[in-house]
């Protein structure tokens, strides 16, 4: 469906979320954060209370496989990865559910980044 509607304001501060995330992770691949760094999920509190989910994923081109036959994988080069984030809707809680539920049904793609190029939609 993707028509999440996010004020530009906090559009903008998950974009900086975002940025500093990749930034960190890219520095240092190994960094420990609140989440898996390639696919990373969070949610962000709006002034009314209620949620967004967000999701900043990295692209499949962060490992390739081993030529060894030891089915490991080792990362690539930075300027390899590609990164998205794609913002979610997250119903409040109500009568038949008392916690927060993702609607991923309803969504926003906010960015896509690659060699220090972001780039917004």
């Amino acid at each position: 469906m993707s028509n999440l509607t996010i004020d530009p304001a906090i559009e903008q501060k998950l974009i900086d979320l975002t940025i500093d995330h990749i930034k960190k992770v890219e520095a240092n691949r190994d960094v420990k954060t609140e989440g898996d760094n390639f696919d990373y999920w969070n949610s962000y509190k709006l002034p009314d209370g209620n949620f967004i989910d967000y999701n900043i994923y990295c692209g499949d081109e962060w490992c390739v496989l081993k030529q060894d036959s030891s089915n490991e994988y080792v990362y690539t080069h930075p300027n390899t990865w590609s990164w998205d984030v794609t913002c979610y809707h997250v119903n409040p809680p109500n009568d038949q559910n008392k916690y927060q539920q993702i609607d991923t049904g309803i969504y926003k793609h906010i960015l896509h980044y690659k060699n220090n190029q972001p780039h917004t939609k």
